[in-house]
């Protein structure tokens, strides 16, 4: 049925057929012993067509030095190929130029056509590979097949290729007609005795690595135009970009290509050459904004692939039930941190907990509330630690939290907080149907560190598991509901170290002048990756993000409970989920921030119209994000002049 149908297509009388002055060019050129006077005379003899071919021999799109006034001349200074590429490409145009009807987009083929031509011959020249009008002519013949489909079919064929991206329409002709417009193109080059290497392109530039025989750089520049065609009138121009890119590597190895410039020449050609051809292609995309395009989509994609990776290693390391790190994740960090240890000395420590009496909540309330416990106990804990460590559950109702940097004296404070932050109120067990509506939770903790003890003992990452979790032991024997810090002895003395080191209320620390941790409050993902990504261009400092407004006054308030100095510059979003910029101001300055670190409202709005209130709160400087990209330097400076101590 299908060949039946390609051959109906092929010999269907309205079926485009080459002018007789391009049919005796081709005729002529095939021999090898032509004169090139001979050529003239039959171009000369339409004299339309010849004026058209010099019209376009001296346009800017071929910067001739001087006038040419004759074919002869023309083919002396250009070369027989590229009178003869203008001679079938002005044929073609005028063969297929009356075509007509419903749901064929013409403008759209041509538009394409000149593109993928103009983009094909400019990578010959680039790549310095065939003879780049033989691909010109190539590349312009290419989509020949579809106008003969349509020709010969109407709405047959607009119904199989109606709104389907030409880059899948090959596919979808071969799955509904059972052949190609690549075939019945390369059948009509072949009718019309158009070169084998131009019949061969044709017939394999959607598919160039199925092509064994021919000019197969021939074929894969014509393929390549074809791409740079798409890219240029694409919606999603990234993906396209990423696969002209992924293409010139693997065809031209050796080749270096600007995709950019390219496309701009490209445009441009495009432009002059269907003015000189007559043909209406419809208005070209500006390169610029398509390539600010193609780099937003690549930095959305990569958010998203690094978000999807991310979710995928979250689901390998975190605990079903408490949603927090579980063993497997507990031991990579151990690793991590041990490493770090006998590399460069980096300190480390380990705190070990579990609930007091849990057996009994099993026993008393049901395996129901004892999860709940647990997962309560989870996020006790992790709001507790914060980002100072990874809470981890060990197994069963242990928990474990790795702290890297952390001493002894320093963990046995954090550890004292978490056990004071969870015994600070009854968990609510009010969602299950039995039991009580809360339930007082108390923990025992135990503690070690790289410092704990001597240095030789650390042999191995799971020594200090052994020892906080001796320390979890010690604290049950001590009645419960207490810290004990491990040493060689675990005696009492560890345990009065951490009495001493939770009543002591140093002063929040002051800044020395230097730029070293920015505060980036951000609830826009794509915003806040670059204006991440422009601060690290140019500055040192540690860039910390947080996405809800709510988030950042906890993490203020929490910052200054533990009389430590949250950062040397805010930069918060003026528009934020939870509550506003200004709103996170207020928090700040009514913790005492504001002598201590510079804070700035960033906004997509007008500044002018914000920096009256921001001035009258009495926040530094209200930035427009737009000001911020464009003068980033001048920012940095400013930011630079962190306050170096209180009011």
């Amino acid at each position: 049925m299908s060949q039946m149908l390609l051959e109906d297509v092929l010999n269907c009388p309205s079926l485009p057929s080459l002018p007789a002055v391009a049919s005796k060019l081709i005729e002529l050129t095939g021999d090898p012993d032509v004169q090139m006077s001979e050529i003239a005379k039959t171009v000369q003899q339409d004299q339309a067509l010849a004026g058209k071919v010099l019209k376009t021999v001296n346009s800017s799109y071929y910067g001739l030095a001087n006038r040419c006034g004759s074919i002869e001349r023309a083919m002396g200074y250009l070369g027989l190929n590229t009178v003869k590429s203008l001679v079938l490409g002005f044929s073609l145009v005028e063969t297929t130029g009356n075509m007509e009807g419903e749901g064929f987009d013409l403008i759209g083929h041509w538009r394409r056509t000149l593109l993928g031509a103009t983009a094909s011959r400019t990578l010959a020249k680039t790549f310095r590979i065939s003879d780049k009008d033989e691909v010109f002519t190539a590349a312009l013949f290419q989509d020949m097949g579809m106008l003969a489909n349509f020709a010969a079919m109407k709405d047959r064929y607009v119904e199989v290729v109606g709104g389907v991206d030409h880059g899948q329409l090959f596919q979808i002709e071969q799955e509904k007609m059972g052949f190609t417009h690549a075939q019945v193109g390369s059948e009509l080059a072949k009718k019309w005795c158009l070169p084998e290497n131009i019949s061969d392109a044709i017939n394999h530039h959607h598919d160039p690595e199925k092509a064994s025989k021919g000019d197969i750089e021939m074929i894969r520049a014509v393929s390549l135009g074809t791409q740079v065609a798409e890219a240029l009138s694409a919606n999603t121009p990234q993906s396209s970009i990423r696969r002209i890119e992924s293409q010139t590597a693997s065809w031209f190895p050796k080749q270096k290509l600007d995709i950019e410039a390219l496309f701009e020449e490209v445009n441009e050609a495009a432009k002059e050459l269907a003015t000189l051809f007559e043909t209406e292609i419809g208005e070209l995309k500006n390169v610029h904004t398509l390539m600010s395009q193609a780099q937003e989509q690549g930095l959305e994609h990569q958010i998203s692939m690094q978000r999807e990776n991310e979710s995928l290693a979250k689901q390998t390391m975190t605990d079903g039930m408490t949603g927090i790190a579980n063993r497997k994740a507990f031991d990579i960090k151990i690793s991590e941190a041990h490493e770090q240890f006998v590399q460069s000395g980096t300190a480390y420590a380990v705190l070990f907990f579990d609930a007091d009496k849990f057996k009994s909540v099993n026993d008393t309330h049901g395996h129901a509330a004892g999860d709940l416990v647990l997962i309560e106990l989870a996020k006790r804990a992790s709001q507790s630690i914060e980002n100072e460590g990874t809470v981890c559950r060990y197994g069963g109702e242990e928990f474990g939290v790795i702290l890297p940097g952390y001493g002894t004296l320093k963990a046995a404070m954090l550890a004292e907080r978490l056990r004071s932050e969870i015994g600070s109120k009854p968990f609510d067990l009010r969602s299950i149907d039995e039991g009580p509506d809360e339930l007082p939770v108390t923990v025992s903790v135990g503690v070690s560190a790289t410092d704990s003890g001597p240095t030789d003992r650390l042999s191995k990452p799971d020594q200090l598991v052994i020892e906080s979790d001796a320390g979890v032991y010690a604290a049950k024997e001590a009645g419960r509901n207490n810290v004990q810090v491990w040493s060689p002895e675990l005696g009492k003395e560890s345990k009065s170290s951490v009495q001493k080191i939770e009543s002591a209320k140093p002063t929040i620390p002051t800044g020395d002048g230097t730029l070293k941790h920015i505060i980036l409050i951000e609830d826009d993902a794509l915003a806040a990756t670059l204006v991440m990504t422009l601060l690290e261009r140019v500055s040192k400092a540690k860039i910390q993000w947080i996405q809800d407004g709510n988030q950042a006054r906890d993490y203020l308030k929490r910052m200054v409970e533990r009389n430590e100095r949250p950062g040397d510059v805010m930069i918060c979003d003026l528009d934020l989920p939870g509550c506003s910029g200004f709103d996170v101001y207020r928090e700040f300055q009514e913790l005492g921030l504001d002598g201590l670190m510079s804070f700035f409202i960033l906004t997509n709005q007008d500044c002018e119209a914000t920096s009256a209130e921001a001035s009258k709160l009495g926040i530094a400087e209200c930035i427009s994000k737009g000001d911020l990209a464009k003068n980033l330097g001048k920012w940095i400076k400013v930011f630079t002049k962190v306050p170096a101590a209180a009011a």
